[in-house]
């Protein structure tokens, strides 16, 4: 039988499937788009050329629709409705540009699991909210911005991955699909999955890390508090997508809060924007 085939005469698990795909790095990885790199080169090194960001926005309908509503979403925008893609460019600079043009084309569409597609788009959601978030606490504490978003966003690009990998699996020969639970997929397998996908789109080291240890910020060798702060985003993001109002006193108690000194107050100053916060997460999702 040739290497990493099957035998259809002994049913395999899904989890034993992926488990041995990701041992194999045999798992479906997006091309990571050109203006997505562009993007990431721009956030990781302040040095970077942001011309090519600039010039593809311009000539990419899409992609400006999407720079616009961000421009003028409550999170972003302040005095007068910016109208053109000139003004937003000004207003908002283009490392704020790098981050929406990176949320635009590392969405949902990039992965094919049509069979898991709520969650799918549950997991961007929560992604996309945690990076927002990371970015207000990140510039409420002084730490880095750019970073901060980047690590938030990217936090669980493994979990489509697994989803991808689940659907590719459960269409195969000799692949028991009886008890599939893709949450407990998504538990087990989604930060291998995540550190697979951080090698092959050559994603920062703060991404990598945060990647491996949102589950556990302790466990972080290099930057315990930074992977805290996206974890302290996290718990925002989970809030923010929820029905109802926060409780500031229960995200206080986080020990992640603790880590990087956001106490009650903070987070009281930091939910008077979540109903900007709501509005600019639809908008960015549409």
């Amino acid at each position: 039988m040739a290497a990493g085939a099957y035998d259809a005469s002994i049913p395999l698990s899904p989890d034993a499937v992926i488990r041995d795909r990701l041992d194999r790095g045999d798992v479906t990885v997006p091309v990571l788009p050109a203006v997505a790199g562009a993007a990431l080169s721009l956030l990781n090194d302040p040095g970077a050329d942001s011309a090519t960001i600039a010039a593809t926005i311009r000539t990419d309908q899409s992609l400006a629709g999407h720079v616009m509503k961000f421009a003028n979403s409550p999170l972003a925008r302040s005095g007068a409705p910016i109208v053109s893609l000139q003004q937003a460019m000004a207003r908002l600079g283009m490392r704020r540009i790098a981050e929406v043009a990176l949320a635009a084309c590392v969405g949902p569409k990039l992965f094919k699991a049509p069979a898991y597609a709520r969650l799918v788009d549950r997991t961007w959601n929560e992604s996309l909210a945690t990076a927002l978030w990371a970015g207000e606490i990140a510039r409420g504490l002084r730490h880095n911005v750019e970073v901060s978003f980047l690590c938030g966003l990217l936090h669980q690009i493994g979990r489509p991955v697994v989803l991808q990998a689940l659907q590719e699996s459960l269409e195969a020969p000799g692949v028991a699909p009886a008890g599939t639970d893709p949450e407990a997929l998504l538990e087990a397998h989604g930060a291998a999955a995540g550190l697979l996908v951080a090698r092959r789109w050559n994603l920062p080291d703060a991404v990598a890390e945060t990647i491996a240890h949102i589950a556990d910020f302790r466990a972080a060798p290099r930057a315990p508090e930074r992977v805290a702060l996206v974890a302290a985003a996290r718990a925002f993001a989970l809030l923010t997508l929820a029905d109802g109002e926060p409780d500031a006193a229960a995200l206080a108690a986080l020990p992640e809060m603790a880590e990087i000194n956001l106490y009650l107050a903070d987070i009281e100053v930091l939910l008077a924007q979540l109903d900007a916060l709501r509005r600019t997460l639809v908008e960015m999702s549409l």
